[in-house]
């Protein structure tokens, strides 16, 4: 009962902040293996037959500053796409990279987060358009779930990449760790 409690809070000030006149992330030092642990959590809860999550943490990866509740949600859109599409096994990976770009942002650090499935795979078809709203591969699918992750991730000047085969899906995420480059 309080995980959906503290979820129905958290979504409903997600909408009101994504929704209302300022939508600039609330930046706080977070951690990026507690908003994993969140999502794993939630998609746990949700029981998906068989699903296996698997995490695979670089420990030595510093806080950074965030908004953890649009970062709990990018992450669980992804990762909620991989459970509905009927994958077994998804891999949540954190790394750091070093003088990585982003954009035209030149960053000495940012964090790297795969998250990896094993299933069917993205229809070729679709590869290209993903990201745009309205585009699902799924006939009760909204279309909406990576549009929205991929503008939460980028109201932190990050970005998300795909790779799809049958059989493996990477999205990898990159976010910016120094605190002092953030454009908000």
């Amino acid at each position: 009962t309080r995980v959906i409690t503290g979820e129905a809070d958290r979504l409903g000030n997600l909408v009101d902040r994504m929704l209302g006149p300022n939508n600039v992330p609330d930046r706080r030092q977070t951690n990026i293996h507690l908003v994993l642990e969140h999502v794993k959590s939630l998609v746990d809860a949700e029981s998906y037959q068989g699903l296996c999550i698997e995490r695979e943490y670089d420990p030595s990866i510093p806080e950074m500053s965030a908004d953890a509740e649009m970062l709990i949600q990018a992450f669980l859109n992804i990762v909620r796409n991989a459970a509905q599409a009927g994958a077994q096994r998804i891999v949540l990976r954190s790394r750091t990279e070093r003088q990585f770009t982003i954009g035209h942002d030149r960053h000495k650090l940012a964090v790297r987060v795969d998250i990896i499935d094993d299933g069917a795979g993205i229809p070729e078809a679709l590869r290209e358009s993903i990201f745009y709203p309205m585009v699902t591969g799924r006939a009760d699918g909204t279309g909406l779930g990576l549009s929205i992750a991929q503008s939460l991730i980028n109201q932190h000047q990050g970005i998300i990449e795909s790779t799809s085969e049958p059989g493996q899906t990477v999205f990898t995420i990159y976010l910016p760790l120094e605190i002092g480059r953030a454009h908000v």
